[in-house]
This record gives C-alpha cells, sequence and structure tokens, in this order.
C-alpha cells in the first residue's frame, strides 16, 4: 500500500543521482513518486492506490471483540514531547499546542473549517498521531480502509514519515465550492528534510510537496473532514506533473 523503499539505502541513492542528473520528467516524477510516497498515503491524509477501498476479513472467532482504535495505537511509537501542552504548535500558527491542536486531537472542539483539518492533521504527522489521520479522513477518500485496526497498522508501518523531518508547513486562504459550502479546498506546501535514516547521502537534504487539498463537512454535528489531494513538486522540470493521479 506505502513505498517502503525508503528504507531502502541503495535505492534512495540512486533516485538521488537521477534527480540531480536526468532530465525526463517521467523518469524524475516515477522516482519522486518513490522516494515521496508515503506522500500519498499522507497527500496528508492516509495514502494509498487507486482502486478498490480495502477490507479485511478478521480472524478472530465469532463474538471475539475487537480491539479498541485508541488500544491499538497506545502500543505504537509517537513523537509527542513529554511537554507537548507548553510547546509552540507544529501546525505554524504560532499558538501553544495546548491552545492551537490539542483540544481537536482531545476532540473537545469540532474541526470547524478545513484550515482546521489541515492545521491537526499536519501536526498529527510530525508527532505521529495515527488515530487522528483516521478520524479526519472523509470516507469518500480513496485512501479510506473500513477496518480501522488494519489502516492504523499501515500507518505505523510505512505512513507516518519516519525518514524525514517536517521543516514547515505553509497554507493559502481557504475558499468554498460556489456550488456547495460544504465542500472547501486549501493549496497548501510542506517542507520535508531527509533525516539520518536515509543514509549520508541523503541526510539533512529538503524536498518542498505542494498539495491543493479537498475538504468535505458532513457527520452530525456538522464537521470537516479530509478527502482528496492533488500533489506536486517543487523539483525543477516537473512543477506541472501530478506526483500521485
Amino acid at each position: 500500500r506505502y513505498s517502503s523503499l525508503l528504507l531502502v539505502p541503495e535505492f534512495e541513492l540512486t533516485c538521488h543521482k537521477a534527480l540531480m542528473n536526468f532530465r525526463n520528467k517521467r523518469i524524475i516524477a516515477s522516482l519522486i513518486l518513490a522516494i515521496l510516497l508515503p506522500f500519498e498515503s499522507a497527500a496528508f491524509a492516509a495514502g494509498g492506490k487507486k482502486g478498490k477501498k480495502r477490507t479485511s476479513i478478521g480472524k478472530k472467532g465469532f463474538g471475539a471483540k475487537s480491539p479498541s482504535l485508541e488500544s491499538i495505537v497506545a502500543k505504537f511509537p509517537n513523537r509527542i514531547p513529554d511537554n507537548a501542552v507548553e510547546c509552540t504548535c507544529p501546525c505554524g500558527s504560532g499558538g501553544l499546542y495546548q491552545d492551537c491542536c490539542s483540544p481537536f486531537h482531545k476532540k473537545e472542539k469540532i474541526l470547524g473549517a478545513p484550515i482546521d483539518v489541515l492545521r491537526t492533521r499536519f501536526t498529527a504527522f510530525v508527532w505521529r498521531m495515527p488515530q487522528h489521520i483516521i478520524e479526519t479522513t472523509h470516507p469518500t477518500c480513496r485512501d479510506y480502509i473500513k477496518d480501522k485496526e488494519v489502516w492504523a497498522k499501515d500507518l505505523n508501518r510505512d505512513g507516518m514519515f519516519d525518514s524525514y523531518e517536517f521543516v514547515s508547513l505553509e497554507a493559502e486562504p481557504q475558499i468554498f465550492d460556489a456550488e456547495d459550502e460544504n465542500i472547501g479546498y486549501i493549496d497548501f506546501k510542506v517542507n520535508l528534510r531527509a533525516n539520518a535514516s536515509n543514509g549520508p547521502h541523503l541526510e539533512g537534504h529538503e524536498i518542498v510537496v505542494r498539495e491543493r487539498s479537498k475538504f468535505i463537512r458532513s457527520g452530525k454535528p456538522l464537521s470537516w473532514s479530509y478527502a482528496a489531494g492533488e500533489v506536486t513538486s517543487d523539483v525543477a522540470g516537473i512543477e506541472d506533473v501530478q506526483l500521485n493521479s
């Protein structure tokens, strides 16, 4: 579902050399896809390839109670600082986490605007909080998986950007569909920096990724969630190539 090629140093080095030397758009685009996925899994969402939505058949016996999503993710590693409430929120708002994204993560506030979804999801990726990613993905999203346990384990394994440091999020003003006030869009860019797990050849290398995200307001009470995204990169020569098409 998600690319695990980020874990292969030889492949990363090949991609790096190719990005520096190749001029063919299709070749570069395919290489960036290999580097950036799970950005499609993110697409600041969840990620995945086009096709049927995944489901699973449980192996537990009849009558066995499925574990809660909370209990599943509690076993995963995270990057939440011990003093998170005192930290400046990673989303770039400038406020403290306790006053910014925390109330949404704790479900104390409803996601009342597309920008709330974008910022809280960004923070969730920075601090490795897959439950929020799952709970803020709209069912119409191609990345949506009915089986939350499978989805959570997928994200934990390959979808939380463990090979990168999040440098910044820059978002344009949110806009709304002229014919449907329950559909909104945001154009934004994210700066990622390869960490030591990528090996010495790529460590410190920064990638700028742009996305136009679609958000939908639904449910009772009404709340916004992520529905789709078009991902591009600032790499010279492929600015017009959609990487997750």
